[in-house]
């Protein structure tokens, strides 16, 4: 007698894979197999379950009424006249909304694999998706954005697995060459794709796009942005599958590009509630999918909690992703890594290791709210140290493993990232005790004790910002990230020392220093990100405000590069500690900015990116009595003056 499978319990696989058994090799039977993983179509590698008998259920309930297949179209209801049934069939919960539409359209995922470029069955083109391939540019100069943003910008996120979206890519042009139907979901994910590795050319690419289409490359992401949000539009929910959700995504990236970080919350949104309505937040054991793609909805569903937990932090907004009710199931390393064993790295650890500090975190009572306060310094800083701790080698603190750090160039990138995320998460609960008067009475007795450790872990996240800025410049001068924690954490500084009526603020040269690194680095990364810019004009006229004597103002707009080192080499009474050893080094020859050291000198940065930056003397030092009346621009969105406790008058804040 063939026993039914207990529930949770995994299917026996077939012997070897359906590719293995087409091309007659010895299969290593694991997903994705040997061979598979080898030549890079884990999308097709497949295990046919065995089957399973299953005895059909006995109902003993007399009361029920039993369904019978008619030849005549009748419905029981209806054969039963207005006898009231009681059953409700499954297309009348789904009407309902207690089912998903898309539980048919999976049936068949797991059985072979669909191109996401072409549509199954022919379908009316829309006046959106035909508007969309017209604004697609030819085929050679969409082969150089897309070629780019696989090789330059994947790795950030790591949102598209380049083997199947790179076949897509090919099917894509095929069928639309051939006239066959084209998915408007993928049309929109290849609009933004354009959109977004077009603001990030380098000027001999962006210049010869420039002149073979005819429009400055801004222009033309914002036209390939909107093109692809009004194709979107015409998806309905749960409609377009995973690349509907990979789509969206990369609204929201985008949008964080171009510094517009409001829009990009809702659009990170969005996705997240398409992910949503997909079941990507539940278990995948039950989904009708193959492998390969539940292996890219545990990816996808990673990268969007990841975004969500930090972009509501920085936004003290609350989590849009409620974690307790959520399954995280963390996405396989099997798909880049053939040997599990080995330490050669995956591009997706980095994203699995932030979503699994986000859940830790989390589970903090208040984080969630989007706010932190100093009561949750000492909790928050145990759950970062008992995060960092599980790091692989080649994301160590101190001593990293650099084995592969010139076979695989994201590797330092993602490090620092790393490295830059734990002293952030660190220090955003302590950032009120820098904003104190610790003479006053009435200053709580926690901010006093914890403002040392404050300004210490400031210091190190400078540090950190700074040099994850290095491993990003050039190329990726628009990621936001580093350049706003330098500028924000600066800021902060800056009214710790504003507060400091008495001069005794802990490291106040470091302090100053510090500042001086922020202004000089920022005024560099103006040159060609609008964050950089604004982040540069409003930190130049936060230091002009300060009190300071002539010599501390010769330290903080100097025009040599100060020695930094850290502040701390053991851990303090939040557990923050340093791990590193200088913030930069000065050269007695003038002034050079690490940057500079780094990607060698520049031109004179335009007078516009600066135009903010008012009241500012010919050699960078402002004149006294700075008025400080400056629009935050975009900044508005992300950072929250108020929470300075400068006490100035400001206009319009």
């Amino acid at each position: 007698m063939v026993q039914a499978q207990a529930p949770g319990k995994s299917v026996r696989l077939a012997t070897a894979c359906t590719e293995c058994q087409r091309r007659k090799q010895k299969c290593s039977r694991e997903w994705p197999c040997n061979h598979c993983q080898a030549r890079r179509i884990a999308h097709l590698c497949k295990f046919t379950p065995k089957k399973v008998l299953k005895a059909k259920p006995v109902c003993n309930d007399s009361r029920a009424i039993v369904v019978s297949a008619r030849g005549d179209g009748q419905s029981p209801t209806e054969a039963r006249g207005s006898v009231v049934s009681g059953i409700a069939t499954e297309d009348d919960f789904r009407m309902l909304g207690y089912l998903p539409d898309n539980d048919d359209q999976h049936a068949s995922g797991a059985e072979q694999y669909q191109s996401a470029a072409l549509s199954p069955s022919q379908r009316l083109v829309s006046p959106e998706l035909e508007k969309a391939i017209r604004t697609i540019p030819p085929k050679p100069y969409t082969d150089i954005l897309v070629q780019y943003f696989l090789s330059e910008m994947n790795d950030q996120y790591y949102c598209l697995y380049p083997p199947t979206f790179s076949h897509d890519y090919a099917t894509w042009w095929s069928g639309k060459a051939n006239g066959q139907s084209l998915t408007p979901a993928f049309t929109a994910l290849l609009l933004h794709v354009c959109a977004c590795a077009i603001l990030y050319l380098d000027v001999e690419t962006r210049q010869q796009l420039e002149t073979d289409l005819g429009e400055n490359c801004t222009s033309l992401s914002e036209q390939y942005h909107s093109t692809a949000k009004q194709l979107s539009n015409t998806i309905g929910p749960g409609k377009g599958g995973l690349t509907q959700v990979q789509q969206l995504f990369f609204g929201a990236i985008w949008y964080k590009t171009e510094a517009l970080f409001f829009e990009s919350w809702h659009a990170l949104g969005a996705a997240i509630h398409e992910a949503q309505e997909l079941g990507m937040h539940r278990s995948s054991s039950k989904a009708k999918v193959s492998e390969f793609e539940r292996e890219m909805r545990r990816r996808i569903w990673c990268l969007l909690y990841t975004w969500d937990w930090q972009m509501s932090l920085l936004l003290s907004r609350p989590f849009i992703i409620n974690s307790s009710c959520c399954s995280f199931e963390l996405p396989s390393l099997r798909l880049e890594t053939p040997n599990t064993g080995t330490n050669t790295p995956s591009a997706i650890t980095s994203i699995s290791l932030q979503c699994q500090l986000g859940q830790r975190i989390s589970k903090i009572p208040g984080v969630m709210s989007g706010i932190l306060s100093p009561n949750q310094a000492t909790a928050i800083h145990q759950e970062v140290s008992r995060w960092t701790d599980t790091f692989p080698p080649i994301f160590h603190l101190p001593n990293p493993d650099t084995t592969h750090d010139h076979t695989h160039t994201y590797i330092p990138m993602q490090r620092q990232q790393l490295h830059s995320l734990a002293h952030m998460v660190t220090f955003m609960p302590l950032k009120p005790c820098l904003t104190i008067d610790p003479t006053t009475k009435s200053t709580p007795t926690l901010e006093k004790s914890l403002q040392p450790t404050a300004v210490s872990c400031a210091l190190d996240l400078m540090l950190s910002a700074q040099q994850l800025l290095s491993h990003l410049l050039p190329a990726n001068g628009k990621f936001h990230f580093a350049p706003f924690l330098m500028f924000d954490t600066a800021a902060y500084l800056c009214s710790a020392l504003i507060h400091d009526k008495h001069r005794d603020l802990p490291h106040r040269e470091k302090v100053l220093e510090c500042i001086s690194l922020a202004l000089s680095t920022l005024k560099d990364v103006a040159k060609t990100a609008k964050t950089g810019a604004t982040c540069y004009a409003v930190l130049a006229k936060i230091v002009g405000s300060i009190s300071l004597s002539a010599e501390e103002r010769e330290v903080v707009w100097s025009k040599r590069s100060p020695a930094i080192t850290s502040t701390t080499s053991s851990t303090d009474d939040a557990g923050c500690s340093s791990s590193e050893d200088n913030l930069t080094s000065g050269q007695d020859n003038g002034f050079v900015s690490p940057l500079l050291e780094k990607h060698g000198p520049s031109d004179s940065t335009p007078i516009d990116m600066h135009a903010y930056a008012s009241g500012l003397g010919l050699d960078g030092i402002p004149s006294t009595g700075l008025d400080l009346d400056l629009d935050l621009s975009d900044l508005n969105q992300i950072w929250d003056w108020d929470n300075l406790g400068l006490d100035l008058d400001i206009p319009g804040i």
